[in-house]
């Protein structure tokens, strides 16, 4: 815990010697000022404790503030500073959680911005350990809007999914996941007939039912004849599980689809509270 600490200190030296304000949250530091509007930018640890466990501690600071200055320019870096093959190959579907972006702003710098579930589906460029959404103001160096959500969805489907496995949720519920390191893995949910294929699962009447608590995970739950609401509160109740101290966390609600119909949000309430039956959601 002391060496944990320590290390923490240093990534939060090394963000305000760059000019920038740090604020420590013990599973991650959120980085403010400048160009990192409120809410901020969340840093997690997993490159930097890796590369910490290598060196000796004495090394710590110097290693720390190199790997703290490559993240931050590479957060920074804007996409016109690539050129349009190399910022198409960089081009991945992303969903903004929610809150993260106001609604104001996605309205006047993200208007090509898509709305699934009601969730803002954007466009980011991935470089190095960051991500960065693409503006409006740099979808011409992509192609255009049609162009560059064409070669985001390339990229997404080329990649493929995560490390699957499946959970157990502590009232029996067996939930397929999906894991990646890279965030766009949470992405796939705007894809399901797409994700379906891929994982060849078959739908029934009842549809499946999606959590996704984070950028880098996607639970899965296929509803069958005999599911229940118990169903939904033990994927609920996974995706709490999942989603604890995730750096970068994306929603708590629960995602239902059925082939044929639109994806939607179902609120946890309306999960636990008022779905007597599966059959009558598309209602």
């Amino acid at each position: 815990m002391s060496r944990a600490d320590h290390l923490r200190r240093l990534c939060a030296d090394a963000i305000r010697a760059l000019g920038y304000r740090a604020w420590d949250r013990e599973s991650h530091i959120v980085i403010t000022g400048g160009p990192f509007r409120p809410p901020g930018a969340a840093l997690g640890f997993t490159a930097i404790s890796r590369a910490a466990a290598c060196a000796r501690e004495d090394a710590w600071p110097e290693l720390v503030a190199d790997i703290i200055r490559q993240l931050v320019e590479s957060a920074l870096a804007a996409p016109p500073h690539l050129d349009r093959g190399e910022l198409r190959k960089q081009l991945f579907p992303r969903f903004s959680a929610p809150g993260r972006l106001p609604e104001d702003q996605l309205a006047e710098d993200y208007t090509y911005a898509r709305r699934v579930a009601g969730m803002p589906l954007l466009l980011a460029v991935r470089h190095s350990e960051a991500s960065a959404f693409l503006a409006d103001i740099h979808l011409a160096k992509a192609g255009g809007a049609e162009a560059a959500w064409e070669a985001a969805e390339t990229n997404l489907f080329g990649a493929g999914l995560g490390e699957l496995s499946v959970c157990t949720s502590p009232s029996g519920a067996n939930v397929l996941v999906c894991e990646s390191e890279h965030p766009r893995q949470a992405a796939w949910l705007a894809y399901p007939e797409r994700l379906m294929e891929v994982l060849g699962l078959e739908i029934g009447s009842r549809g499946v039912l999606f959590c996704a608590p984070a950028h880098r995970l996607l639970g899965i739950h296929v509803l069958r004849e005999h599911a229940t609401v118990e169903d939904a509160k033990s994927v609920l109740e996974l995706a709490g599980i999942l989603g604890e101290g995730e750096v970068a966390p994306l929603s708590r609600e629960l995602f239902w689809w059925r082939p044929g119909l639109p994806l939607m949000g179902v609120s946890p309430r309306a999960v636990i509270e008022g779905m007597a039956s599966f059959d009558t959601m598309d209602g």
